[in-house]
Formats: structure tokens, C-alpha cells, sequence
């Protein structure tokens, strides 16, 4: 299958070059027994965790942030039981902020391009991750890494 993730339109993607090979630098985090991450430039600040008001029942929040509001997106909620520690604020491309807690400091990893592949459909409308729209494997010394990235704009859950 061709690398179609450089063509793509994946929201804040945008790739560097590193002796000629084109990488991504991704913000990689854990949630429950996966990896997820999110594309650097989309990363406005990752923060300690902070007090969110809401109902609680539906996995989205308000917090506040300086004189900004933003929209927490309990992903852990949605998919796991785990809180989070730490809160990563992310901006969409109309410009507003969401967070998502985690439970541990994201990693900032520099992934090639080829590595990255674009996630079929038939699994993001069957699987409840459809808020990931890449998948990439990064090997490690002992095993590779999967981790799907993130869109910024599909994490709010559909109405």
C-alpha cells in the first residue's frame, strides 16, 4: 500500500526534512492499552492537570486557561477508566482549544513519513477510535509501537 498520509489532508501535518527523509514530529501519549497521538504543530501547550466543570456526563468539560475557555475532551472517559495527570491543550483549525488529560507526560517522537499509513474506513466507522484517521509503527528495541494519530477537529463525540 503507497504511503497516501503525505497526500492526505490530515488537519496540522505538516512533515520536516532530516537527511533528505521527510518525518512527522508527533506528540505520542498513552490511554488505556494503546497509543494515540497528535500532530506537534497542533500542540499548543501540555499542563499539569486542572479543575473541570461540567455535568460529567458525556466525557466533555470546561476549564479555564488565562482569559481562554477550554473545551476538555475526556477521552479516557469515552474509551478507558484511567484519569489523567496531565492535561495536553491542542488547537483546532478554527483556532479554539480542547484538552485532553492524560495519565503520563507525552513523548515527542520524530516518525518517518513511511511509516505513517492512512486508516481504512471500514475500520474507523467500525471501531469506536473513528476520531483516528492514521496509524503508524515505530519499531523499538524489543517490539514496535502502534499508534494512531489523532484528528483535532473529530475529537468532540457526534451529536
Amino acid at each position: 500500500m503507497k504511503n497516501a498520509f503525505a497526500n492526505s489532508s490530515f488537519p496540522g501535518l505538516k512533515s520536516h526534512n532530516q537527511n533528505t527523509v521527510k518525518f512527522q514530529k508527533l506528540v505520542v501519549f498513552g490511554m488505556g492499552n494503546i497509543n494515540l497521538a497528535l500532530p506537534s504543530d497542533a500542540v499548543f501547550k501540555v499542563t499539569n492537570q486542572m479543575p473541570v466543570y461540567g455535568s460529567g456526563f458525556n466525557g466533555v468539560g470546561l476549564a479555564h486557561f488565562g482569559d481562554r475557555q477550554i473545551t476538555i475532551v475526556e477521552l479516557h472517559r469515552r474509551f478507558f477508566t484511567a484519569k489523567g495527570k496531565y492535561l495536553i491543550i491542542v488547537e483546532n483549525k478554527v483556532r479554539e482549544l480542547y484538552g485532553i488529560p492524560v495519565a503520563s507526560v507525552p513523548t515527542l517522537i520524530d516518525v518517518p513519513l513511511s511509516r505513517i499509513q492512512v486508516l481504512p474506513d471500514s475500520y474507523r466507522h467500525a471501531d469506536l477510535l473513528a476520531i483516528a484517521t492514521h496509524v503508524c509503527h515505530i519499531p523499538q528495541a524489543e517490539t514496535s509501537l502502534t499508534v494512531f494519530l489523532l484528528d483535532v477537529d473529530q475529537l468532540l463525540p457526534s451529536s
